[in-house]
């Protein structure tokens, strides 16, 4: 080795102990804590846009290229607390139960779209739901009827299914009609360079286990066998791209 290449090692490893550190899968295991939502990460970003440090350089990068192209990006949600999730979770359990659902029956309505407090993909700082900037809606934002063609977010919908994988960025629950769980999203992106390896750290970690250990009102009503279900088919069920 010369000196000139001993030199830049050398540089290369002090930059290492003072740059910030960089998350990755075989460098950094994530509390459950962190996978649930209960101990945020590192943030950045501000408002609606909150995510992690790479996530959020991502997502610049892939606004700014879709404004060059005439679409603007609007952040409907990012980053997403676990008592954020379990204020959403309740609310939604005690409005079904009072509309005559039982139990049950309300936890598969909220499993349509919401997730179980500490399941959300939400929790990690890597996941976004967005809508096109400029233009509005009636009601809701977040249906799939304004994404599609002649929708009012159907430019964006068009860019994205062009564009977005060039920024990591990935569709999570895709219209694939053999997949189960969630229902299609075409507002919810995520971050594969770091979704996929805390997806796999959340499997290896056995989370799901501590999900029915939190007191959240209407967990009575979930077992511990439709929890493994809705492991299987609504944490999984998922675009090919974003699986361990």
């Amino acid at each position: 080795m010369n000196r000139r290449e001993y030199i830049r090692l050398q540089n290369l490893g002090i930059a290492a102990l003072f740059s910030p550190h960089i998350e990755t899968e075989w460098s950094w295991s994530p509390s459950v804590e962190r996978l649930m939502g209960i101990d945020p990460p590192k943030l950045f970003g501000q408002e609606k846009t909150q995510l992690t440090r790479r996530a959020y350089k991502a997502f610049n990068r892939m606004k700014m290229a879709a404004w060059n192209d005439g679409i603007g990006i609007r952040t409907v949600s990012s980053y997403r607390s676990y008592a954020d999730q379990k204020r959403i979770f309740e609310r939604k359990f005690q409005a079904f139960t009072q509309e005559g659902d039982s139990g049950e029956d309300a936890i598969e309505r909220i499993i349509e779209y919401s997730t179980l407090p500490g399941t959300s993909r939400h929790h990690w700082g890597t996941d976004i739901d967005i809508i096109q900037a400029g233009r509005t809606v009636d009601g809701d934002s977040l249906l799939e009827e304004h994404f599609e063609p002649g929708g009012a977010f159907a430019a964006l919908k068009e860019w994205l299914d062009q564009n977005a994988t060039d920024f990591d960025f990935y569709l999570v629950y895709t219209k694939d009609t053999n997949r189960k769980g969630f229902n299609y999203e075409p507002w919810h992106l995520s971050y594969a360079p770091e979704s996929v390896s805390l997806l796999k750290n959340y499997l290896r970690k056995e989370v799901i286990n501590r999900v029915l250990a939190q007191k959240v009102i209407g967990y009575d009503h979930l077992s511990e066998a439709r929890l493994n279900r809705y492991l299987e088919e609504h944490l999984l069920g998922i675009n090919p791209k974003l699986l361990p």
